[in-house]
């Protein structure tokens, strides 16, 4: 997904037509238009996946069980915050905190939606998107950002987000870099089993 601009509250159309297809993959092109502009454009591609040799060289965090952390509060956060139950291992924002702030950005966390519902690849594409902004974890301070591009991989098929069920997932993100205005975030999604369920990778803007 790629934001030409900020999208409101309210109303959207969208446009989608396919680019080219086959018997094995898809090709499409989406626009998202408000007040006749496109306020944002997507490519989407979809494969049907034969079995092969297989191999995770991610490898699944050791942490502690969700049920073991507290609840992330979110009173005063952002209103999409209150669809999410999150469990911090490490890495949670603290505007308020005395302590110095952190020396990098990495975050890992239990989430799930909230109330509870079977994930689902919807589900799972939202997860993927709702880490905080790196800057505001490595640098407790309030700056203007926005999602310039944002692309989410899918590494599992819906046997394996069924066998998830309405668990907690496990999320991990990170940036590489702040210059200039803009900062990458990188995150992977996987589920209590240790599965990896999804990968993304996305670039934002800051304002100073």
């Amino acid at each position: 997904v790629n934001y030409a601009g900020p999208i409101a509250d309210g109303e959207f159309d969208l446009r989608a037509q396919p680019v080219r297809t086959n018997r094995s993959t898809q090709h499409w092109w989406v626009e998202l238009l408000q007040n006749e502009q496109v306020a944002a454009t997507a490519t989407g591609v979809f494969a049907s996946r034969r079995q092969t040799w297989s191999s995770v060289e991610a490898r699944f965090p050791e942490v502690p069980q969700a049920a073991t952390l507290p609840r992330y509060p979110n009173v005063g956060r952002a209103q999409w915050t209150q669809c999410y139950d999150m469990r911090f291992v490490q890495g949670e924002m603290q505007f308020s905190a005395p302590a110095p702030p952190p020396q990098d950005s990495a975050s890992t966390l239990w989430i799930r939606d909230e109330p509870p519902r079977p994930l689902d690849f919807v589900s799972l594409l939202a997860i993927s998107d709702a880490f905080f902004p790196r800057i505001f974890v490595r640098r407790p301070l309030w700056t203007p950002i926005g999602t310039v591009s944002f692309t989410t991989y899918f590494h599992a098929d819906a046997t394996t987000l069924d066998a998830a069920g309405d668990a907690a997932v496990l999320g991990v993100a990170r940036a590489h870099q702040f210059r200039n205005g803009y900062f990458d975030q990188s995150a992977e999604v996987w589920a209590a089993t240790g599965a990896l369920l999804a990968t993304s990778h996305q670039i934002v803007y800051y304002k100073e």
